[in-house]
């Protein structure tokens, strides 16, 4: 019989994240009334949150070797807590922005901020246009609430 380890217990709890956040989505946001409401994207991403973790874990039970991880690994989980833990600071919208600065120049290394400028512009306008216009995502605003 094969130990269950961190391989499976990761997709097992992602999994139970992506329900928690469907059933907010559907009951608390609103999913479809004539139209998208705010829990819509949200409760999709849920979804697809859900079967990904359970197509995971079904893999893991095939994999014979011992898990290991490698620091790249670990630093996008990393930087996915920055960004949840600086949501609740500075929001989640400002979090992005500076999340995606310091991937690009201290991880990538190298990229000029030409590129860095127009790869802002562009997460600027999906976030701002697609997401918090249109689809009405609620966003955290942390300490810029007041202001907005």
């Amino acid at each position: 019989m094969k130990k269950f380890g961190t391989k499976q217990l990761i997709p097992l709890a992602m999994a139970l994240m992506g329900i928690v956040f469907a059933w907010i989505g559907f009951t608390q946001l609103g999913f479809w009334e004539k139209e998208p409401k705010a829990g819509f994207f949200p409760t999709i991403i849920a979804i697809v949150m859900v079967i990904a973790s359970i197509a995971a874990f079904f893999q893991t039970l095939k994999e014979e070797d011992k898990p290991s991880y490698n620091k790249d690994e670990l630093l996008v989980i990393a930087g996915g807590a920055a960004v949840i833990a600086g949501s609740f600071i500075i929001g989640m919208i400002p979090m992005l922005f500076l999340f995606v600065l310091f991937w690009l120049k201290v991880i990538e290394k190298g990229t000029p901020w030409k590129h860095v400028i127009i790869i802002e512009l562009l997460v600027a306008a999906i976030v701002l246009g697609v997401f918090a216009g249109w689809l009405q995502v609620q966003f955290p605003w942390g300490i810029f609430e007041n202001f907005m």
